[in-house]
């Protein structure tokens, strides 16, 4: 090989590994792990952000992005459009249910999530209970001194500004009790009855958007009455506000979690889930707003005086009723038809 040869044969070798070298060096590294986590905003929101998120992050260096709008409606049209942005979302029973019937929800990989503290009747296929929150009667303590009833809530003679949830579940079982239905009789719901017991007071009604808007109201003072979540009514008289609130016609239900079907973080969903069912990240969740957690040895790690104050407390369950989420699944679809059209008149 002539000396011009070998300095050729040796430049190209050397070329050839410098480009090696540069393209190693210039090759992007892998993403990190990410999960976006649909929930409902207000005190809610930032207690699993205190209890779940921010903590998740911390010890796995993921990122996690919390927002909000989460509901059967947003979760449906997200994946029959494909457009999914969401990983995970946190779903009352019923909307749970209907978003299970429509298959936009992935099944569970428990090799992952690991929740045996959980009882069975929550570690569904396609979700897992996390907490049993209540839906309660409150009212402001400067109107209201001696306390009401939900005979009275609905007593178009007791004047005063309203506001109950946005959707017709627990809307018309609230309406039924204060009607004298007892806790134990109201499903199948009396659809027809309750509307007609909401009719007696909705002129005295307060319109809102988003459930964080209920607690907003009562801080600012601008209603008398609610039928609201026990944690957020809980988090207002916290802030400031004269309120009270108590457990007669309340009605518990439970929340998920679920991982969105075509999720584009499912595996990073299944881990973040996991770590949110543990009973240390339960209890978290209780000590920021007063809901009862579903893993059992998460209720050892409590003050027994926060207990007191859970819906799964048997002296405050007696009291009220327990949401039939299989009802809603077989009935929601005709009785929220109805229920848009009610409250827009």
């Amino acid at each position: 090989m002539t000396k011009n040869r070998l300095y050729m044969g040796v430049s190209a070798a050397l070329l050839a590994a410098a480009s090696v070298t540069f393209f190693a060096k210039s090759a992007p590294a892998a993403d990190p792990a990410e999960v976006v986590v649909a929930s409902y905003g207000g005190a809610f929101q930032d207690a699993q952000t205190k209890a779940f998120f921010d903590t998740y992050a911390k010890a796995t260096g993921a990122k996690v992005t919390g927002t909000t709008g989460t509901g059967y409606a947003k979760v449906k049209a997200m994946v029959q459009s494909g457009n999914i942005t969401w990983d995970v979302v946190s779903a009352e029973s019923p909307a749970f249910v209907n978003e299970v019937k429509d298959g936009l929800l992935e099944p569970i990989d428990y090799s992952v999530v690991k929740a045996d503290g959980i009882p069975a009747e929550f570690r569904k296929q396609y979700g897992v209970g996390y907490i049993k929150f209540g839906t309660n009667l409150a009212w402001s303590k400067e109107k209201f001194p001696n306390g009401v009833t939900a005979a009275q809530f609905f007593d178009p003679a007791v004047k005063a500004r309203r506001v109950m949830p946005s959707d017709p579940t627990y809307s018309l079982e609230f309406a039924l009790m204060g009607d004298g239905v007892k806790p134990t009789d109201l499903y199948p719901l009396d659809v027809d009855r309750a509307f007609k017991v909401i009719d007696r007071v909705k002129d005295q009604i307060v319109g809102y958007k988003g459930a964080s808007d209920q607690q907003a109201l009562i801080q600012q003072g601008e209603i008398d009455l609610a039928y609201i979540a026990n944690g957020r009514v809980n988090d207002a008289i916290k802030a400031g506000a004269n309120w009270a609130y108590g457990w007669d016609a309340s009605l518990s239900d439970t929340e998920f979690w679920a991982v969105m079907k075509g999720a584009p973080h499912a595996a990073e969903a299944m881990k973040f889930i996991n770590f949110a069912v543990q009973p240390e990240q339960q209890a978290e969740l209780t000590r920021q707003i007063p809901y009862g957690p579903t893993n059992v040895d998460a209720l050892k790690l409590l003050d027994p005086a926060v207990a007191k104050d859970l819906p799964s407390n048997p002296d405050n369950a007696k009291l009220g009723a327990v949401l039939d989420s299989e009802w809603w699944h077989d009935n929601y679809e005709s009785v929220k038809a109805r229920w848009s059209t009610y409250i827009m008149q």
